[in-house]
């Protein structure tokens, strides 16, 4: 429950139309601000972007009998709400300097209030160039087992100053965990959203070149996801638990403290094997071995590790229960990196980190198989966000493909000429989706296996719909 008589203490309000009502009892106020999905007696919230105002909005979601409504104030809305107060005395208006504002000090309010409904209440944080989505499932489906009904996490990847938003205001009494998935794309931004939800534990997943179209260079983006780190640390005096993976340079570089833990293939605080889908590591002098057959990918086990070790340190006596679930994890369908039959799919995200990695799991799980990389088709398209760097970088991702021995290849999108550079006689190459259909219908009939990654705008992922 949101209450309303948090908004008393919102200091970005303008104004109050029909305010008697809004202080006369309290009440949930069921956030919403999508006039689409409006129900009667919920709270809109008319959030402002480049080609639209939710202002425009209003009476549609006044005809269905709304709470309350939040809009950008200005002096020509005030004499309006002057006149609707009349027709709807039962809503309440409320003009803010800025509603992306309001919303975020809202949930500032309601995250510190909630802290206060019990002991045991924890903010989770997860941030990383990759695999965000991926550890904050697992973290949930991890500390679901042990906690049933206790744990609430982001939904999908609303993991932005709107998002981090929307996810705190699902949380009630209940709930003893909030798993906040956090994400950004320019400076400043991460810091911006631990303020709103105030982590006392977290993981950083890695750091890569995503986004360094706008951050210039990798040390930035590790001082921009460290944020959430620094944040841990001062909201939890350094006692919070803090997990990373100590195999990336970058990571293995942040500052010891009390709660701080880093596990690795090659080092860290805790050891770890994989091999086979089975994973041995030992934590606190103790062996374990997860052995999880759900998931072929060795970056996944070591993803799926990584969460472990973090959830076990949160709850040291709930270790055995962990592992047994950690064993039988599953990884949900998110319309991301998926295997659809005999297609490993990641047409959501690409970055060359991700790409790199995606690669290099697919070859290890043909070599498992036995099938010659010859069998195997590869279709790679745009990494975005690179900004001077997506020369190099599509030359590095194509030049590495030429080297583990990749044989059949096809790059599509803007910056196949710099794919070309690196691998100069692939398949083939185009310039767009459409211009492929045709040699995809016949990949699709030829190769035992086939590999397709690409960032979002080339929307790859229709290709599942052509036979």
């Amino acid at each position: 429950m949101v209450s309303s008589k948090l908004i008393q203490k919102c200091k970005t309000i303008d104004f109050i139309g029909n305010q008697k009502r809004l202080f006369k009892k309290e009440f949930d106020l069921k956030i919403n601000t999508d006039s689409r999905s409006f129900k009667s007696g919920e709270t809109f919230i008319a959030l402002v972007g480049e080609s639209f105002d939710g202002f425009s909005y209003l009476e549609q979601v006044l005809d269905k009998e709304a709470s309350v409504v939040v809009f950008n104030s200005s002096l020509e809305r005030e004499g309006l709400v002057n006149a609707l107060e009349v027709f709807y005395p039962n809503t309440v208006f409320i003009g803010v300097r800025d509603t992306l504002l309001f919303i975020q000090e809202l949930a500032r309010l309601h995250i510190q209030a909630w802290k206060k409904m019990g002991l045991n209440k924890k903010v989770i944080g997860v941030t990383g160039s990759n695999g965000k989505t991926t550890h904050k499932e697992m973290i949930f489906y991890l500390l679901n087992s042990i906690m049933p009904n206790k744990v609430l996490a982001t939904i999908g990847n609303l993991n932005n100053h709107i998002g981090v938003p929307l996810t705190i205001f699902r949380l009630t009494k209940k709930e003893d965990i909030a798993i906040i998935e956090m994400g950004m794309n320019h400076a400043g931004e991460i810091k911006s959203l631990c303020d709103i939800a105030f982590p006392e534990h977290g993981m950083i997943t890695n750091i890569g070149a995503a986004h360094i179209e706008f951050l210039k260079s990798m040390e930035n983006i590790f001082n921009e996801k460290a944020s959430l780190y620094r944040s841990v640390v001062k909201n939890k005096k350094g006692q919070g638990t803090f997990v990373v993976n100590y195999d990336d340079s970058y990571l293995a570089k942040l500052k010891k403290s009390k709660g701080l833990v880093t596990y690795g293939e090659n080092g860290g605080d805790v050891k770890v094997t994989i091999k086979n889908q089975e994973i041995t590591f030992t934590h606190q002098k103790t062996s374990h071995i997860i052995s999880n057959k759900n998931i072929q990918e060795h970056h996944n086990l070591k993803n799926l590790v990584g969460t472990v070790i973090f959830c076990m340190n949160m709850f040291p006596k709930k270790v055995k229960q962990i592992v047994q679930a950690a064993s039988n994890y599953e990884q949900p369908s998110m319309n991301r990196s998926q295997w659809v039959e005999n297609i490993f799919l990641d047409a959501y995200n690409a970055n060359p980190s991700s790409m790199k990695v995606s690669i290099d799991s697919f070859v290890e799980i043909m070599q498992s198989k036995k099938v010659n990389l010859s069998e195997c088709y590869f279709v790679l398209g745009d990494m975005n966000e690179l900004g001077d760097f997506s020369r190099e970088m599509h030359f590095q991702i194509a030049s590495h493909a030429k080297t583990i021995g990749i044989k059949n290849i096809t790059f599509i999108g803007r910056f196949k000429e710099y794919y070309l550079e690196g691998f100069s006689n692939p398949t083939s190459s185009y310039l767009t989706k459409n211009e492929f259909l045709d040699e995809w219908k016949e990949a699709r009939k030829k190769y035992k296996y086939i590999f397709i990654k690409a960032s979002r705008s080339l929307q790859l992922e229709t290709l599942m719909t052509i036979l």
